[in-house]
């Protein structure tokens, strides 16, 4: 064997020594471009996962529960337990030809507004005629969203919630007043004054009847004041304040003995006497949606929001508080007598409002005295 073969069998030799080493790095290679992909593809799946589980989640308490079609099918459901209660009051049995108690009139009278003729006066502004009606129902039912029924079950939870809840109610009165401007009539301008004049005279006193639940849970969160009272209610420390709020919201919302403005006994229909059709049920269902909001917050500024029974879920304690809460705005709406325009605003100034700041006032005594009290709260 000459030296050139020799040399090319020991390269050979080398070469076969070396394949493992070389297929090994190959696979390694392979397997470390393998284990990126896998982990860029975890990376985004996951991403992608809680993307749309969040996005589903939230979507699904948007719109299903306590969104939109939870707070419809409550609005169509206070409708019709309104009117059969306030049948029973009177003595009288209330809707009970369609469907089964009644419980489809509701669906009737709805069919009927709608398919009424549109009359638009001619000295009435066209667009804010059409816009106003569907904007009050907007600004009633957008402070749900900030209505804690659970831990869970909540859309949205931010540190000024009870400021933007407000906020939104303070237009209530302002619509009212365009409402009655746009219509072109005067009989619906004086309503638009008088309802107006009402609300804006019940509105401190109920914010001053916030006051207290917000001092006591040491928060401007809606959430956050239904979480302080894990361990005692703010019905026990603020009971003058629960009777100022309900009163300022029964106002408020105009419904007897407080609905002056839009009384029968009154001028004509107040505000709402040129709107006909769908835009006068847009209103009628902003009202008793305004009533169910209320109803909402007195259940989660002084009954414990979602606290309850222990063994049922938070959700479920908070809608039997809040079917109570209704039944009795309700009642107290229907149990004494109309008050004139003047009466109203004099009972909101001279009675509510000093009542509202005389709990305010005793409930930071008792926080700075009481002993235990403060460590009490705090324990939410």
């Amino acid at each position: 064997m000459t030296g050139g073969a020799v040399l090319q069998f020991e390269w050979f030799v080398d070469w076969l020594r070396g394949l493992p080493q070389w297929v090994f790095n190959i696979i390694e290679v392979i397997r470390g471009i393998i284990y990126g992909i896998y982990d860029w593809l975890w990376v985004v799946i996951n991403l992608l996962w809680t993307l749309v589980i969040d996005n589903i989640f939230f979507l699904f308490k948007a719109v299903i529960f306590p969104g939109l079609i939870f707070v419809v099918m409550g609005l169509i459901f206070f409708v019709w337990f309104t009117r059969k209660l306030w049948g029973r009051i009177q003595m009288r049995r209330g809707p009970m030809h369609m469907g089964k108690y009644g419980g489809v009139q509701l669906f009737a009278d709805a069919i009927k507004l709608i398919s009424k003729e549109i009359i638009i006066p001619d000295k009435a502004h066209r667009w804010a005629y059409r816009f106003l009606p569907s904007l009050l129902l907007v600004v009633v039912l957008v402070p749900f969203a900030f209505i804690p029924w659970d831990t869970v079950w909540f859309i949205a939870d931010l540190s000024v919630s009870l400021v933007l809840v407000f906020a939104f109610l303070a237009a209530v009165p302002v619509i009212a007043l365009l409402a009655g401007w746009i219509s072109g009539s005067k009989y619906s301008l004086i309503g638009g004054f008088r309802a107006a004049n009402n609300q804006f005279a019940a509105e401190i006193p109920m914010i001053m009847s916030s006051v207290g639940p917000a001092m006591l849970a040491g928060s401007l969160s809606i959430m956050g004041i239904a979480l302080a009272q894990s361990s005692v209610w703010f019905i026990f420390l603020l009971p003058i304040n629960f009777a100022t709020f309900l009163t300022a919201s029964i106002i408020s919302v105009g419904v007897f003995p407080f609905d002056a403005p839009v009384a029968d006994s009154e001028i004509i229909f107040g505000w709402r006497t040129e709107f006909s059709g769908v835009y006068f049920t847009l209103t009628y269902f902003a009202e008793f949606a305004e009533q169910m909001l209320y109803s909402a917050l007195m259940v989660t500024f002084f009954f414990g929001g979602f606290y309850g029974v222990p063994w049922l879920p938070g959700a479920v304690n908070f809608i039997i508080k809040f079917l109570i809460m209704l039944f009795v705005f309700v009642t107290v709406s229907s149990s004494f007598h109309r008050l004139r325009q003047d009466q109203i605003v004099r009972y909101c100034w001279k009675y509510l409002l000093p009542l509202s700041m005389l709990n305010v006032i005793i409930a930071m005594l008792a926080i700075v005295y009481v002993p235990g009290l403060a460590l009490l709260l705090v324990g939410g």
